[in-house]
C-alpha cells in the first residue's frame, strides 16, 4: 500500500506545521505551501492525492487556486 500524498496550502506556519505533524503521525506524506500564487504550480508538479486549501492566502486566494 502506498502512502497518500497531501499538499497543505496554509500561510499560518504554526497551524501548517501542527496539521502536517498530525497527518504524518497518521501515515500521510505532507508537503506545505504557504502562498496561493505558487500553489498551482506545486499541485501540477507534485500531483498530490489531496490538496487541503486555505481560503485567505497571500498572492492568490484559495478560491482562485481551486478554480
Amino acid at each position: 500500500m502506498t502512502t497518500a500524498r497531501i499538499l497543505l496550502v496554509e500561510d499560518d506556519q504554526r497551524l501548517a506545521h501542527l496539521t502536517a505533524e498530525y497527518l504524518q503521525r497518521n501515515d500521510f506524506e505532507v508537503s506545505i505551501e504557504g502562498r496561493g500564487d505558487t500553489a498551482e504550480a506545486r499541485i501540477l508538479a507534485e500531483n498530490p492525492d489531496l490538496v487541503v486549501l486555505d481560503i485567505m492566502l497571500p498572492g492568490k486566494d484559495g478560491f482562485e487556486v481551486c478554480r
